[in-house]
């Protein structure tokens, strides 16, 4: 779970970026593999957005979770690599997308302190 100025950065992203993140997490290889995004949510889309806003769904999400059930076999088999591999790529975008604003924010906040102690 993201930190709160972290999460109001992600949100913030998401919000300025909807088709950004829905092309991410409605492509194909993310959906078939992962299915789609859960974790905790809010009932409500959080104050500041507007209720109708078209990511409105995503900005109530306090977790951005994406997993992937595998069979036990495959754990001991010899393709586990290549499946972990692949997992991971198929996280990269998700993962890239929501990394980007929380490295921003915390880039300006260490600046900003830095700045500070001079």
């Amino acid at each position: 779970m993201p930190l709160p100025e972290d999460l109001q950065a992600l949100r913030n992203h998401i919000a300025e970026n909807p088709r950004g993140f829905e092309r991410v997490v409605q492509a194909a290889a993310f959906r078939k593999m992962f299915g789609s995004v859960h974790g905790d949510r809010l009932t409500r889309v959080p104050r500041g957005f507007p209720a109708d806003h078209p990511a409105g769904e995503y900005l109530k999400y306090k977790q951005f979770l994406a997993s992937r059930t595998l069979e036990p076999e495959i754990v001991t088999s010899p393709q586990f690599y290549k499946t972990v591999l692949e997992t991971f790529r198929g996280m990269l975008p998700f993962i890239r997308f929501l990394n980007e604003p929380i490295v921003a924010a915390r880039r300006t906040r260490e600046r900003q302190e830095a700045l500070m102690r001079f």
